[in-house]
């Protein structure tokens, strides 16, 4: 059984999530006196070495956070923010920086959390080829976003403009509508139902939204030899997906992917 610390201002908020979790045969301790002490002491403790998880509710506020963070990454923990409706811009640079495995949304499923857990945990231990570089945030695992310095650097960056243009040879037609889809929608995450329906011209059923995924995971693998800062697209659990912004930055400046997609 693996186990879950979830750190709080309020142990009543989390009743949801901590009954979805035992769902899936996790054991879940909520603390509020263990935020406190961290808060206040900022001193490591052992007894976070008794967890593989841990969540960061939503009644945590953002510089506390930013202070619990570098703390956590003592220890060997998958940290998880919890929010309540859609990330924020410092979600975003903590996703960015790595400094988050996974964003998770207090009205995401059993089947969500499951997965997101699932591919966290398979990341970072022994990796499935499919679960390698997969980031969750998501709102999930390392969903990170490139920053605008990292977009600066000059070093390799033809090679890369050559990786990605044979790697966009090498997709198939769907993949490709599904790229587009996502660099029209530039930096907004964009649903799974929505680009289903993009693609099939007609409301996303689970079949349909069980083929994006497994294409979605095609192309990562793809572009997994392409020397990116981070996973292609990201995978925000509850949300969406969202295209990596240093590959972004190229195809929307580059007119060889319009050539691609229209020679489709």
């Amino acid at each position: 059984m693996n186990q879950v610390l979830i750190l709080t201002r309020n142990i009543l908020a989390e009743q949801e999530i901590q009954q979805k979790l035992q769902a899936l045969n996790y054991e879940v301790y909520c603390s509020v006196s263990v935020f406190d002490y961290c808060n206040q002491s900022q001193e490591m403790i052992d007894f976070f070495k008794f967890f593989q998880y841990v969540i960061l509710s939503e009644s945590i506020c953002e510089s506390e956070v930013n202070s619990l963070i570098p703390l956590l990454r003592g220890y060997s923990l998958n940290i998880i923010r919890k929010v309540e409706t859609k990330m924020t811009k410092r979600d975003q640079k903590y996703l960015e920086a790595e400094k988050l495995d996974a964003i998770i949304s207090i009205n995401d499923s059993v089947d969500e959390l499951r997965e997101c857990l699932y591919t966290i945990k398979n990341r970072t231990g022994s990796m499935d080829e499919h679960y390698i570089n997969d980031n969750v945030v998501p709102l999930s695992g390392k969903v990170s976003l490139v920053s605008a310095n990292y977009l600066q650097k000059a070093g390799g960056a033809n090679e890369r403009k050559q990786q990605i243009s044979a790697v966009l040879h090498r997709l198939s037609p769907t993949e490709l509508k599904i790229l587009s889809i996502l660099t029209e929608a530039g930096d907004h995450v964009i649903t799974r139902e929505v680009i289903c329906h993009k693609i099939w011209e007609e409301e996303a059923t689970k079949s349909h939204l069980a083929s994006l995924s497994s294409t979605v995971t095609r192309i990562k693998s793809k572009f997994e030899q392409v020397n990116l800062d981070n996973t292609a697209i990201h995978t925000l659990w509850g949300k969406g997906y969202l295209i990596n912004q240093q590959l972004l930055d190229y195809l929307k400046s580059e007119s060889f992917f319009n050539r691609v997609v229209s020679n489709g």
